[in-house]
């Protein structure tokens, strides 16, 4: 833990000791809480691995759906822990998770309220250096919480900041390159990460890695980047056929068994599953036929198609990509049962699976799905059209990228409550992750 500098340590000087916090609310919300969408946006390393994610809510906690008599700090914590405990079980070991706090959440010491070990304290762009501010940021990296400086474009009024930040984030969206090498240069004078946030696309990852940036957050992952006369490999076409029969509703059980026993990495790989702590089953997995039976057919194709998705590509990044493609299918999936709009949820899981294609294979989607036995408004959607599955398409985007306004708009035109969709989102999550820990 990087030492207090004595420039802050001054400011602070002349105030009484702080007092801090006797009790902590836990996740749960004591039920006070109703329903917050959050959603969490993903922090690449260097390396394009998964540093941790930023957690996003609807809009900043506030207390207007809890009772008068609470107070108003104890409901922002119990909206924040809240939503922590909804990403919390999705993530990996070291992965860390980054939370804005306006001032005055941070002079109540509400960050406290979550686990240091997993979670960063994110300072926003408008917050003041005060003395109040300064004296709780110090008592929070005492106690180990990770500070990141937000919205960095060379302000010189958040110098106090910048010296006693773990992480700056520095905005190079639209900015001109010289200016973000400038902000990089006068950092680093400073002992901390610098983190390129909003980076749009793979040629800003790239220009920001060379300048020096430790970390990446913004969409250049998700965004495809079509690759003329690219052609699948001999493997990937025919990972890709097994795909497309997968996505045929025809498809039998004894035809999976089929594909199945054809490559002896996918049973090793399903066995490896069905055994694994996520199903406490109270025996083990005997054979194929066995796992087949105890997994369903709905299961078992659902899990084949992420599967078979996931040895398309083995990039770092591509690993996070079918992860994603993973918990949009699921998402959807959970979300569309039942909905209306005459779309069925089986169909919905496929649109959130290949809604990543292109970003995976750098392969025009339109000569992917020409041979996929694909219902034609599923196709039409994954390729920008308008048809029933268009708005879940938009729902995908709205969310992750945490638009709210547009977010809620869907959520209306589908007949979705906020309560089930942070259900259905914090289920896939945890979906999701049991392919990949």
């Amino acid at each position: 833990m990087l030492a207090a500098p004595q420039a802050i340590a001054r400011v602070c000087a002349s105030d009484s000791a702080y007092s801090h916090a006797d009790s902590t609310v836990t996740g749960g919300g004591q039920g006070h809480t109703s329903a917050t969408l959050v959603a969490r946006q993903p922090i690449f390393d260097r390396d394009a691995a998964i540093w941790g994610y930023e957690l996003l809510f609807r809009r900043p906690p506030d207390t207007e759906n809890f009772p008068s008599e609470v107070d108003s700090n104890v409901a922002t914590s119990s909206v924040i822990a809240d939503g922590f405990s909804i990403v919390q079980p999705a993530l990996l070991p070291n992965q860390k998770v980054l939370i804005n706090f306006t001032a005055e959440l941070l002079e109540q010491q509400i960050p406290k309220v979550l686990p240091a070990a997993q979670c960063g304290v994110e300072i926003l762009e408008n917050v003041v250096p005060s003395r109040e501010v300064l004296r709780s940021l110090l008592h929070l990296k005492h106690d180990g919480y990770l500070l990141a400086v937000d919205d960095y474009v060379g302000q010189g009024e958040l110098e106090l900041f910048l010296k006693v930040a773990d992480i700056v984030k520095v905005d190079v969206l639209g900015r001109p390159l010289r200016d973000v090498f400038g902000n990089v240069k006068d950092l680093k004078q400073y002992p901390c990460l610098l983190l390129a946030e909003k980076v749009e696309d793979q040629n800003t990852f790239q220009v920001c890695h060379r300048m020096g940036f430790d970390l990446f957050q913004g969409f250049f992952f998700s965004r495809p980047e079509i690759m003329r006369g690219k052609k699948l490999s001999a493997s990937q076409a025919v990972k890709m056929r097994l795909l497309t029969k997968l996505s045929d509703e025809n498809f039998s059980v004894a035809e999976i068994g089929e594909a199945l026993r054809a490559d002896v990495s996918l049973v090793y790989k399903l066995m490896k599953y069905l055994n694994s702590v996520h199903f406490s089953l109270p025996m083990k997995v005997r054979s194929v036929e066995h796992g087949i039976a105890l997994l369903g057919s709905k299961k078992l194709k659902q899990w084949l198609c992420v599967t078979v998705l996931s040895e398309l590509e083995t990039a770092p990044m591509a690993k996070h990509v079918v992860s994603q493609a993973a918990q949009r299918g699921k998402f959807l999936e959970l979300l569309g049962t039942g909905a209306r709009g005459g779309v069925e949820s089986n169909s919905l899981f496929l649109l959130g699976l290949f809604s990543l294609l292109e970003t995976l294979l750098s392969v025009s989607l339109e000569d992917m799905l020409k041979d996929m036995p694909l219902d034609e408004e599923i196709v039409s959607a994954l390729q920008g059209g308008e048809s029933a599955y268009t708005p879940w398409l938009q729902l995908l985007t709205s969310y992750e990228r945490a638009e709210w306004d547009e977010t809620m708009a869907v959520m209306g035109q589908l007949g979705l409550s906020e309560e089930r969709v942070v259900k259905a989102y914090e289920e896939s999550l945890q979906w999701a992750m049991a392919f990949f820990d």
